[in-house]
């Protein structure tokens, strides 16, 4: 049998103990603590920061520096807006610090916080031994590390979710009065940082119904005037929608659902020793861009430790079974048959001792917490990825560490003098699989932030991105250059977070993005500084045909290939053409041109400087459509963050391999601003992660046409 501790004990504390002996003496919590914290901040500064960590932290600090209010977090996969609490948590570090290095650093502190929370939890109510295991398991993870450190709402989720069992354990094992309270209040928390937490409303729910006479009225009251509270930014802006966030779940719930084991795989990802996982394919890995996995190179393909870690592998598999089978078993275990009882159901007598029986039903809970979820994800409607399984955290290990606890305890009533050997069998099998973990773990802290040996295309860290930053800026001042651009082709998406970095440096920038446009200087601008990726064959097109480009220096990019700095100078470009848009934008191109076989180019200049501003984007929008020829049908648009007047603008459009192009083109050109939405409350200005555009001017010809014609040809 499982020991369970009641409220007012603890293992090995018969009397009463000084706070520091027992600090002393628990010397394992020295080990947790400095693993933890160790594994979690080393090298922090290399942890993933991308779009996502960009929006995160820029709109924080952005509510810092503007004063206005978050009404909404980030736009989620499904196209809903997410609840904005960690937003007000960014806010935090961003009020002392616009370097993103801090948020990465309060996101590890949290997730070991989580660890420790996991050892007090489990040690209160399964005894040390199973408390160390689980922590030390915990912190080990290689899948945990990985969701531990970037700046991503989902990776607050074990620290909360550990305190919400506590709360549910207080209530239900303790039969302590208050607790609902506090369980309803953390629940509205959990939920705003991933909706997949949705599904602790399980444990929840039965929590309710097992400790139902410790619940209180005012307990509920309280906990439904919280959670307004708590919620008030993001209900306002659903009224204001008309929760149109909430139509879109709804949508995404309704689609045709299918059964798979994918569900399965991602949640045993977390304990695989390595991020080398032999179950899911690569593409299934990479669909979450916040996992990267280790290529060729890494230091453990090659290794004979493979070996041992999948035999670690399938032994951790055995221990989580065995916890489940563990909890299982006891929660229903056969009731003690009586006499007087003979003649009542076996379901009563056995609800009546569950019911007397407290650990019984916090095992329960467990189990609610790991197993009814993972049985109804694995019928799902959406596609299901790696961060959707958080919440599960570590839940995994807690399980696995209760079998080591109940293959002693078996061995203490059945056995004996088999004790002291289980003890230490149970106590090596959890050493070998720390080890274990912690050899795939610092596989993976070398792979990741130190030899860049993964296969994700689209991983970006702070200190390359601000040392490129810097050295451009750097160069430009050396050379009194006034202006810099910053752009990339195709993954721009490693590009966008230095949007945000590029606000640290003194030398104007200009980025945009490479998808439909490409912007130049005008030749009376002199020279600029142009940074990009490595190999972007766009910028080396319109380089090679529109301008004299310079390679003055590279700054590296862990795990690929170098930023590229180069000086640029725009050659002569023909004069306007007649009879053509005049208005914001005149138009260069006498011909719509086919570039390198691939892009069908319209040339403009930029009429007039568009000044930086908060958070805001000038659109340039163009549509093409064919009149002869071949049908072709596009809108394409360029969204700077900046402009200086004269400013060469070529728009493309994409041709597809094979394709035969128009003769000739009818065009259309508007300009628009973009700018967040906002939401006046009285003299509080609330903002979302929407963009809404302004300003939208069709520009007319001389003769006040909204459209011109342009023959195509090839370059």
């Amino acid at each position: 049998m499982i020991k369970v501790f009641q409220p007012d004990q603890l293992e090995d504390q018969a009397q009463p103990v000084p706070l520091a002996r027992r600090l002393f003496l628990n010397w394992e919590i020295y080990l947790i603590l400095f693993l933890g914290a160790f594994l979690h901040l080393v090298n922090i500064n290399k942890a993933l920061f991308n779009i996502d960590e960009a929006d995160f932290y820029g709109m924080a600090h952005d509510a810092i520096i503007s004063g206005w209010l978050p009404l909404t977090g980030t736009r989620a996969s499904l196209g809903n807006l997410n609840p904005p609490l960690v937003m007000y948590v960014f806010m935090l570090p961003a009020s002392f610090s616009s370097n993103p290095l801090w948020g990465q650093v309060m996101v590890a502190l949290f997730n070991t916080a989580a660890v420790l929370l996991t050892y007090f939890f489990v040690r209160r109510y399964y005894g040390r031994l199973a408390g160390t295991t689980a922590a030390l398991l915990f912190t080990t993870s290689v899948g945990a590390w990985t969701f531990s450190r970037n700046i991503w709402n989902p990776n607050f989720l074990p620290f909360f979710v550990m305190l919400f069992m506590f709360v549910l354990f207080r209530g239900v094992v303790e039969r302590r009065k208050g607790w609902l309270f506090w369980a309803l209040l953390l629940m509205g928390i959990i939920y705003q940082f991933h909706g997949s937490s949705l599904y602790l409303l399980i444990p929840l729910a039965a929590a309710m119904f097992l400790a139902y006479k410790t619940i209180r009225v005012r307990d509920i009251a309280l906990a439904v005037v919280a959670l307004l509270v708590l919620l008030t930014p993001y209900i306002i802006w659903e009224f204001h929608v008309h929760f149109a966030d909430v139509t879109i779940l709804f949508s995404a719930a309704k689609q045709s659902a299918h059964i798979d084991t994918e569900a399965l795989h991602f949640y045993l990802f977390f304990i695989h020793p390595t991020l080398i996982n032999p179950y899911l394919d690569l593409f299934q890995r990479q669909r979450d861009t916040h996992l990267m996995i280790p290529n060729s190179q890494s230091i453990l393909i090659h290794s004979h430790l493979l070996t041992l870690l999948s035999l670690a592998y399938l032994l951790s598999i055995l221990l989580l079974i065995g916890g489940v089978l563990v909890a299982i078993g006891r929660i229903f275990s056969a009731p003690i048959a009586s006499t007087a009882r003979l003649q009542k159901s076996i379901f009563v007598l056995w609800w009546r001792e569950f019911q007397a029986a407290p650990e019984r039903q916090g095992l329960a809970l467990l189990l609610l917490w790991q197993i009814a979820p993972l049985l109804l994800l694995t019928r799902h409607s959406v596609g299901l990825v790696v961060h959707y399984f958080i919440f599960f955290l570590p839940g995994q290990f807690i399980l696995m560490a209760l079998c080591c606890k109940q293959v002693i305890t078996l061995a203490r009533q059945f056995r004996p003098s088999w004790e002291r050997i289980a003890r230490y069998s149970m106590s090596v099998l959890a050493t070998l699989l720390i080890v274990t973990q912690l050899i795939g773990i610092g596989g993976a802290i070398i792979d990741l932030t130190i030899a860049g040996n993964f296969q994700s295309s689209v991983f970006s860290d702070v200190p390359d991105q601000q040392n490129a930053l810097q050295m451009a800026d750097q160069i430009a001042r050396q050379r009194q250059i006034h202006r810099i651009y910053l752009t990339a082709f195709p993954t721009y998406i490693k590009m966008n977070s230095m949007e945000y970095l590029a606000q640290q440096i003194k030398t104007p920038v200009d980025f945009f993005t490479s998808d439909d446009c490409f912007i130049l200087p005008s030749p009376s601008a002199g020279p600029v500084i142009f940074l990009t990726t490595s190999g972007n064959s766009l910028a080396n097109v319109f380089f090679s045909q529109y301008a004299d480009a310079t390679l003055v220096a590279t700054a590296p990019h862990l795990g690929s290939t170098p930023y590229q700095i180069y000086v640029v100078t725009a050659k002569s470009e023909p004069a306007p053409v007649s009879q053509a848009f005049n208005q914001n934008l005149q138009l260069l191109s006498r011909t719509a041109q086919l570039l390198h076989g691939q892009w069908l180019t319209v040339r403009w200049s930029v009429l007039g400087a568009h000044n930086p501003a908060f958070r805001t984007t000038y659109g340039f929008n163009i549509q093409m459509h064919s009149l002869t020829g071949p049908a072709l049908n596009d809108s394409l648009n360029c969204t700077p963050t900046l402009t200086w007047a004269g400013d060469q603008l070529f728009i493309f459009h994409t041709r597809e391999n094979g394709s035969s192009l128009p003769q000739q083109l009818a065009i259309r050109a508007s300009t628009f601003v973009s700018q967040p939405q906002t939401l006046s409350l009285g003299p509080v200005t609330g903002f979302t992660d929407y963009f809404e555009t302004t300003g939208w001017q069709t520009l007319l010809t001389a003769d006040r046409k909204p459209e011109i014609t342009l023959p195509v040809t090839v370059s």
